[in-house]
């Protein structure tokens, strides 16, 4: 999807059902632990704990209208972040960029 090239990674989304099929026991009690302390930190930065979102896979066919909303509402564009990875797909697959540090 050309739209996504040059935008921030602002969100990490993590379907239930992986997390239940691919983590172990105490893989979701760690996940549990992080987003117990996201939500407790945020609450102690008076802000609300949780957040709700609506989440679009970006292979569906619809995608592109939502792009167009949301660019229409100035909630789209491309960000210059020298701390974002950016985006690249080969098919359906995530590739992102190897750095020093990950090569470490």
């Amino acid at each position: 999807m050309s739209e996504l090239v040059g935008m921030k990674v602002k969100f990490t989304v993590i379907k239930n059902e992986d997390a239940e099929n691919y983590l172990d026991d105490r893989d979701k009690r760690e996940l549990s632990r992080i987003l117990w302390k996201i939500q407790e930190m945020r609450h102690m930065n008076g802000k609300p704990a949780l957040n709700t979102y609506l989440v679009v896979n970006t292979d569906e066919t619809y995608a592109a209208d939502i792009v167009r909303i949301m660019q229409a509402n100035n909630h789209w564009g491309p960000v210059n972040d020298p701390n974002q990875a950016e985006l690249k797909f080969d098919g359906d697959m995530l590739i992102l960029p190897e750095t020093e540090e990950a090569i470490k």
